[in-house]
């Protein structure tokens, strides 16, 4: 069975694979011209203040009675026995320093959001369920300076949400990773005296708590420090534009628009086609015994057609049968079809270059 030569396929194709990183670099260079075309107008940067901050959620794990442990706590980063736990206790700290004075208004909370996370087939997991319980009241609190410090210490009653958890489990029968977060959220708003507001800046400390679980392992997932300058921009100087430099950035953009479109629309429809045809020969190849290649196309109107999905369940059919496969090209390079005829049936399975649409359309 005489085989589809493909080169001349792949050839076209790394010839608008070329084209196409060539109408690339000319779009590069008429974004450089449009934008060297622009000058002036720089902004230059007065620094106002700068600011830092500091976040630390700590805690130690309180026990019950019990006969294995000498200590009635247990400090950081350990593995917990869950059914020893009585209570977690959590300093929650943060500071915040300007180098200069600001008016500002702070608002915080802290919240514990138990939650069920379902592991899908994929791997990836889904919440199902999650309920925040307030720890800490949300306060807004305002004043001028360049300190603000807040330290709270808090208690999670780590059998309560536990329980929670295990009578969900049981209701709905759900096999869900349970855990609670503990979640402090931090707003700063502020200015300088006469300045429109110029800081905003938010933060969240979260330590997420395993439930429902033998050993637990407690993990922080929060930046500890961090910061910023503050800059008054003013505009400078007077924006000057090179006509013609811009005028010809902008005519060689939209060109090179348009040959993308038309390059990538011509490159996606060869690629198929390569695709078709790379399919096209491995058949002919591995089944060119049992096919036989037919000049003229067949009337169906006198057969019961059956569609085959899978070229692989048409050769089954010729084996059961030991009919031979007959091969029609339809449109070269774009569409054939293989048939098997038996009595009043035929067995038919087409392949389209329209098929091998793994890439989207431009």
């Amino acid at each position: 069975m005489k085989l589809k030569n493909g080169n001349k396929l792949i050839l076209k194709q790394w010839v608008q694979v070329f084209l196409l990183i060539i109408v690339i670099v000319v779009m590069a260079f008429s974004i450089w011209a449009i934008t060297k075309s622009i000058s002036g107008g720089k902004s230059e940067k007065d620094e106002l203040y700068a600011y830092s901050y500091n976040s630390n959620l700590g805690y130690r794990v309180l026990l019950k009675d019990n006969t294995f442990f000498t200590t009635k706590s247990l400090g950081m980063n350990k593995q917990y026995i869950a059914s020893l736990i009585d209570r977690i206790e959590v300093d929650a700290k943060y500071s915040f320093q300007s180098s200069k004075e600001l008016d500002y208004t702070y608002s915080y909370d802290i919240t514990a959001t138990v939650k069920g996370d379902y592991a899908e087939a994929d791997g990836k997991t889904a919440e199902v369920w999650s309920r925040s319980y307030p720890i800490v009241p949300a306060e807004t609190k305002s004043g001028t300076g360049q300190a603000i410090t807040i330290n709270k210490t808090v208690s999670i009653d780590y059998n309560t949400y536990n329980q929670i958890m295990i009578d969900f489990r049981n209701k709905f029968g759900l096999n869900v990773e349970s855990s609670v977060d503990l979640v402090l959220k931090i707003n700063i708003a502020g200015s300088l005296k006469g300045k429109e507001q110029t800081l905003q800046e938010s933060n969240t400390m979260k330590l997420n708590i395993p439930l429902v679980k033998p050993t637990i392992e407690i993990k922080p997932d929060y930046v500890n420090n961090g910061g910023k300058t503050i800059y008054d921009e003013a505009k400078v100087g007077k924006v000057k534009v090179n006509i013609p430099l811009l005028t010809l950035g902008i005519a060689l953009l939209l060109f090179m628009v348009f040959m993308l479109k038309k390059l990538g629309s011509s490159l996606l429809t060869t690629t198929k086609k390569s695709e078709y045809v790379l399919t096209l020969n491995k058949i002919l190849r591995d089944y060119g015994d049992v096919i036989a290649k037919a000049e003229n196309v067949p009337n169906l109107t006198q057969y019961d057609v059956v569609h085959i999905k899978d070229f692989t369940d048409l050769v089954d059919i010729e084996e059961e049968l030991h009919s031979p496969i007959i091969y029609n090209e339809i449109r070269e390079d774009l569409e054939c079809w293989f048939m098997i005829f038996h009595e009043k049936t035929a067995y038919k399975f087409i392949l389209r270059y329209e098929d091998f649409a793994r890439l989207r359309r431009l």
